[in-house]
C-alpha cells in the first residue's frame, strides 16, 4: 500500500506490506522492519527494526501530530480530503465513506440496499491494532460497498458509498 504524507511543505510517500503482525514501511530508500506491540489513548508502542519506540499521536481536524523521542512532526491531509473535510464542517454530508487511516476491513455491517441512520456503524476498520468504527453521515441507502472482509485498504479508499434521500431529512454528524 501506499499513502502520501506532507511536512513542511515536504510530500513524503510511504509505502507498506504487512506480513501477519509485521510491516515492512519503505521511506524514500529507507527500509524499516515494524510491529505494533501495543496502542492505547493516542499512544503506540512498536517495534522498529528490533528496536522499541514510544510514539503520541494526536489528531486535530486537518492535521496530525506524532511525537517521536521529544520531536513533534505535523502533518496534514492532501488537499482533496481538506476538500471533504471543509464540506462537511459546511453541514453538507458525503455520500462517500473512505477510509480515515490505512488498514485491514475487519467487519462490513451492512449490505447493499440496506437503509441505514445517521451514525449507524457500516464499516469496522483496523488499524496499529484499534478498531475504529466509521458510520453513516445522515439517513441513507447502502448505494455499493467497495470492500470486502479481509480487504487492505489505503487512506481515503472508497469503502461504502450512500444514497441520500431528501436533503432537508439528512442531519449531519459532528465527530
Amino acid at each position: 500500500m501506499k499513502t502520501v504524507l506532507h511536512s513542511d511543505g515536504t510530500a513524503f510517500t510511504v509505502e507498506y506490506t504487512q506480513s501477519g503482525n509485521e510491516y515492512e514501511v519503505i521511506i524514500g530508500s529507507q527500509v524499516k522492519r515494524t510491529r505494533a506491540l501495543s496502542a492505547h489513548d493516542g499512544a503506540l508502542t512498536l517495534l522498529v527494526d528490533d528496536q522499541p519506540l514510544r510514539v503520541h499521536v494526536a489528531i486535530d481536524g486537518q492535521r496530525t501530530l506524532v511525537a517521536i523521542a521529544g520531536q513533534v512532526y505535523e502533518f496534514t491531509q492532501s488537499q482533496e480530503k481538506q476538500a471533504r473535510t471543509r464540506q462537511r464542517e459546511a453541514g453538507r454530508v458525503s455520500p462517500e465513506v473512505r477510509s480515515p487511516m490505512p488498514g485491514k476491513i475487519l467487519q462490513i455491517l451492512v449490505t447493499e440496499g440496506a437503509e441505514v441512520e445517521a451514525g449507524q456503524a457500516l464499516v469496522l476498520l483496523e488499524a496499529m491494532k484499534m478498531e475504529n468504527t466509521l458510520a453513516a453521515e445522515g439517513a441513507a441507502r447502502v448505494k455499493k460497498i467497495h470492500v470486502a472482509l479481509g480487504d487492505l485498504v489505503d487512506l481515503g479508499q472508497l469503502l461504502v458509498e450512500l444514497e441520500f434521500g431528501d436533503p432537508a431529512s439528512v442531519t449531519p454528524q459532528v465527530s
